[in-house]
């Protein structure tokens, strides 16, 4: 019987240790999806090619340069350009960037950073919903919670995406803007 009781406690405190952990990684936030005109920015970034989920990398070497060029920028950006259910992982393309002000960076910086890229992530009527964002998990928890509802929202309307198919995903302090343009 004293087994049983400790098994029940064991059980209890470990279902509590993994709803704490989703509850804080933002599992059980509302997505709420709004409408608008989002993008009408440069970035500079590099191209990664493969699985979404193996970006992390190709971000490390945009804060490393960042970091090593003391560029002035916080605002990093992914770009996702193939819906993962319809291109092969291994021939998804994307680029992991940041924000400037200014198109000339990429002169000052293409001689140390050869594979450096510029992209115009033009300014298009757009379905994105904000969520809270502390770390890995809340990413994952995060995307795996904003793209379907992106995309229900999308379908519901009737919206057609654009010929580019741009997504894109903002990486603010403490959130992260997801955005589908759809003209």
């Amino acid at each position: 019987m004293k087994i049983i009781k400790i098994l029940t406690l064991v059980l209890l405190l470990l279902g509590a240790l993994l709803f704490g952990t989703l509850a804080y990684n933002g599992a059980f936030q509302k997505v709420n999806v709004e409408k608008g005109t989002q993008g009408g920015y440069w970035i500079v970034g590099f191209d990664h090619k493969g699985s979404y989920q193996e970006i992390g990398p190709t971000f490390n070497k945009v804060r490393d340069m960042v970091n090593a060029e003391n560029i002035d920028s916080n605002l990093y950006v992914g770009i996702y350009f193939d819906d993962p259910g319809k291109v092969e992982e291994s021939k998804l393309r994307s680029i992991a960037g940041m924000i400037i002000k200014d198109t000339s960076y990429l002169s000052k910086l293409k001689p140390n950073y050869p594979k450096l890229k510029l992209f115009s992530v033009p300014k298009s009527y757009s379905y994105f919903t904000d969520l809270e964002t502390k770390g890995m998990i809340s990413m994952i928890i995060a995307a795996i919670k904003a793209y379907p509802a992106l995309g229900e929202s999308i379908t519901k309307d009737k919206a057609a995406p654009n010929g580019q198919g741009l997504a894109f995903e903002e990486y603010h302090t403490g959130f992260t803007r997801f955005v589908m343009q759809v003209e």
